[in-house]
């Protein structure tokens, strides 16, 4: 699977989103994502191989702004807001982030709502794939890259128990640059992740599967 970031405008754009407070402004730009149609997914193991893109075609050393992703979310932001993340930003050929947010009646994004860790890797994201994956249980959240555990979170309020959706997606900041990468001028579109494969594997625990 491909994701392609255009630089040109979306062809059936709207306003509304079931996941925002507030319509959308215009955007000049397009991106692609994939997403389960139900929050159906809860506790197991979740893992793509995946390969980031290149901010320029033939040179994966160069920085710009994006957010290549695998994560889990549930409802709108103004609801339950719940992620778990894999985020991989164009800041870095050599780094990715692993992240938990949890929040109530959100209108927009706070930092507080927000656990994240980066982590340093020791080959770049951007040359070719590699096995990203996260496995989320009652008590314990823990992130990998290439079978190699980066982190593990136990315990704590902000574990999510409500079920999810999948999604991944690539997406970027605007001018501003204030997530993603600063480098946002060295960005030359089309820009694509590739995903090789996707694998969901149930906990045993959960009684019944929707949840």
């Amino acid at each position: 699977m491909i994701l392609e970031m255009s630089d040109n405008p979306p062809a059936h754009a709207q306003p509304c989103s079931h996941a925002e407070v507030r319509k959308l402004p215009y955007k000049s730009r397009s991106s692609g994502e994939i997403r389960t149609r139900h929050n159906m997914f809860r506790y197991g193991r979740y893992e793509a191989r995946m390969k980031a893109p290149m901010v320029q075609p033939g040179t994966p050393e160069t920085d710009g702004n994006f957010v290549a992703t695998m994560f889990v979310f549930r409802d709108g932001k103004f609801k339950h807001w719940r992620e778990i993340d894999i985020e991989v930003t164009g800041d870095s050929s050599g780094a990715l982030q692993s992240n938990v947010i949890y929040a109530e009646d959100a209108y927009e994004f706070n930092i507080k709502m927000e656990d994240s860790e980066r982590h340093e890797m020791d080959f770049n994201v951007r040359s070719d794939f590699h096995t990203y994956a996260f496995e989320w249980l009652p008590d314990r959240i823990a992130w990998y890259a290439d079978g190699r555990l980066l982190r593990e979170k136990r315990g704590g309020h902000n574990i999510p128990k409500l079920s999810a959706k999948i999604m991944m997606n690539l997406w970027m900041f605007d001018e501003r640059a204030l997530f993603g990468g600063k480098q946002i001028q060295n960005n030359r579109f089309p820009m694509r992740s590739e995903y090789d494969w996707f694998r969901f594997y149930k906990w045993d625990g959960d009684a019944q599967y929707p949840c």
